[in-house]
Formats: structure tokens, sequence, C-alpha cells
């Protein structure tokens, strides 16, 4: 593994690879998080996108469906806390629209705030700009 890690980073910005590690426990469990450079606008874009592929998650119905569950949402603000340190800001979008990170741990979307049991997502996507 080291050696294909070293290979990787002739390619890879730095950051990539490390929000590539810090998602591996949840991949291991299920989601499919892929992370890779949007160069959409310019190449130090970093583009996150999250599904999952299994029906894993306790009421969901549909295969892909899953809620804000507290191992997701700790991914995502450690993700966040770490893009924002090396300087990125941020754009996120989901099937419900725009999703906010509060600062007290909460995630606001249009409709309140998502929990481990509402609303079921399809998709998130973050756009991270270096600033």
């Amino acid at each position: 593994m080291k050696h294909l890690k070293t290979f990787e980073s002739l390619y890879e910005l730095p950051v990539i690879l490390d929000l590539k590690d810090m998602s591996l426990d949840l991949t291991d469990s299920g989601w499919n998080i892929e992370i890779f450079k949007d160069e959409t606008q310019t190449s130090d874009n970093v583009r996150v996108r999250i599904t999952n592929n299994f029906i894993r998650f306790k009421g969901s119905t549909n295969k892909g469906n899953f809620t804000m569950t507290n191992e997701l949402k700790d991914f995502l603000f450690r993700m966040i806390g770490y893009m924002k340190d090396n300087g990125y800001e941020f754009t996120t979008h989901s099937n419900f629209g725009r999703l906010h990170f509060i600062d007290d741990g909460r995630v606001i979307i249009s409709s309140g705030e998502a929990r481990p049991n509402y609303p079921t997502f399809t998709m998130i996507d973050i756009l991270f700009k270096k600033s």
C-alpha cells in the first residue's frame, strides 16, 4: 500500500489523499465516496460526492437512499474543518438543495434539521474552492 500511495501522490493533490484516508471507515461500511479534482474552473478545486450503495440503514426502503447518520455527520464536519484549515471554502448540495453546516454540529436543510431518521438523501455533493 505504501508504494501505491507514493504513486498516487504524483497525480493527486495532498488534500485529496488525506480526504480519501478520512473516508475509509465509511467506504468500508457501504458508502460510495468519490473525491477528485474538479477541473471545471481551476485545478485546485476538490469535489466530494457521497452516495450509499446498499440498504444498510434502518428505515431505508430504497437502494441508495440514506439519512444523516452520526457517522456520516462526524465525517462531514471533520472533512469540512480539515479543508477550511487548508484554505478552502465550500458549497454543498443534495437532492434537498443546499446544506448548511452549523458550528454547533447541526446540518440544516430547507425544511429543518437533517437527523438520523429524516430526510432521505440520494446524494450529497460538496465543492471545495481554494480561497
